[in-house]
């Protein structure tokens, strides 16, 4: 089966897209699979130091850190590393990597011998995984990379050309593998710097150049809903009055787009309250990061909110805390009480929508209700 220029520039967009959460791994190994013609393609991150080189194979456990596949197999990775890696051919024959391997079945085993073993019998054939090419390699000292193509029995191996082709996507993946830990890295230190925002009564928004909020912290999901100056709206940060149309100028100046065409530097904005407190002091610093992960938003600017009265906020942050919910389920449930779109809570939060319900129903057996009127009920200023 040849493939194309074309198709295989399409499956390296996959596996990029994947690796900055636009998708998921399971699906980009499924276009991967469908190129191949491969029954399944597979894809595991193992914890297996070089220190253990020195080990006799059989002594080796490999501990899976990641593991996707193309399709629903169930309990098949489970399996894999509870038992069946022990008569894997491939581990047989190379444990551990030290430097970018690719072996097909016919390079480790004689396949009429495989077709016999316990391995193909009773674990492989369920996942139609006879004519199997596997690509090993480090990924860093501690971590090793494993990326399979299987075909079926009554298929055939990989030629030479798909080997080629093979051999040059997993450069690919391998860059996209290290691309997705940097931006998980990136996103814990963003977690840690709007807690640490939290703790010292700063509100913070990361806002594209359209003011289009693509993150923000529990105070500022605070602030926004008491709508006192400031609020979000269709995703939007919105200030009141004139104040929009400087943060708009501020957004652009940072961008160079003004007639001045210079970045600027941090700018500080006054936003009066219809409360009649105080006003908010709007710090809007130039963001580095252009895309944020796991979006398809552009990061412009970060814009912290000094609030110089926040006795408010903090009994609203309070009022969580009084309901027995972590700081977590709080932000998800004043969302969920307000829309009801777990999707649009979830892209609010910049968490993923496996997580607003896994929010979403210990909350609810928390709280000991049973419906989102409920909810609404018990947080104040929604009532």
């Amino acid at each position: 089966m040849v493939i194309d220029r074309q198709a295989f520039d399409d499956l390296v967009e996959q596996v990029y897209r994947a690796s900055t959460g636009e998708i998921t791994w399971g699906a980009a190994l499924r276009s991967i699979a469908s190129a191949f013609d491969a029954s399944f393609a597979a894809l595991a991150l193992e914890r297996c130091e070089l220190s253990q080189l020195r080990l006799d194979p059989s002594e080796i456990t490999p501990v899976p850190v990641a593991a996707h596949l193309s399709a629903d197999l169930g309990d098949f990775i489970d399996r894999y590393y509870d038992y069946y890696h022990r008569l894997d051919p491939f581990r047989v024959s190379l444990p551990i990597a030290f430097s970018p391997t690719i072996q097909r079945l016919q390079d480790v085993c004689d396949p009429r011998d495989f077709a016999k073993s316990e391995y193909y019998r009773d674990f492989a054939r369920q996942a139609e995984s006879f004519h199997l090419a596997r690509f090993t390699s480090r990924l860093d000292s501690k971590l090793q990379l494993k990326f399979a193509l299987n075909r079926s029995e009554t298929g055939v191996p990989l030629d030479d050309l798909e080997i080629a082709r093979f051999d040059s996507l997993t450069t690919h993946v391998m860059r996209g593998l290290k691309v997705e830990r940097h931006v998980t890295q990136m996103g814990a230190t963003m977690d840690a710097a709007f807690e640490a925002l939290d703790q010292i009564g700063r509100a913070a928004f990361l806002v594209d150049r359209n003011a289009k909020v693509v993150r923000m912290n529990a105070l500022a999901e605070s602030l926004s809903a008491t709508a006192d100056g400031l609020t979000v709206r269709g995703g939007k940060l919105v200030l009141d009055g004139q104040v929009q149309r400087a943060l708009q100028q501020a957004l652009a100046q940072r961008l160079g787009e003004d007639e001045n065409n210079k970045p600027s530097a941090a700018t500080v904005i006054a936003v009066e309250r219809p409360s009649g407190a105080r006003p908010y002091l709007a710090e809007v610093t130039p963001f580095e990061f252009e895309v944020f992960w796991s979006t398809g938003v552009a990061a412009t600017a970060l814009i912290t909110i000094n609030d110089p009265d926040p006795r408010p906020i903090k009994s609203l942050s309070e009022w969580g805390k009084a309901l027995g919910l972590t700081r977590g389920e709080w932000r998800v449930a004043r969302r969920l009480a307000s829309s009801r779109d777990e999707g649009e809570v979830a892209q609010a939060l910049g968490i993923s929508l496996n997580t607003v319900k896994t929010h979403r129903k210990r909350i609810y057996a928390k709280l000991g209700i049973h419906r989102r009127a409920e909810l609404t009920a018990m947080i104040p200023g929604l009532r």
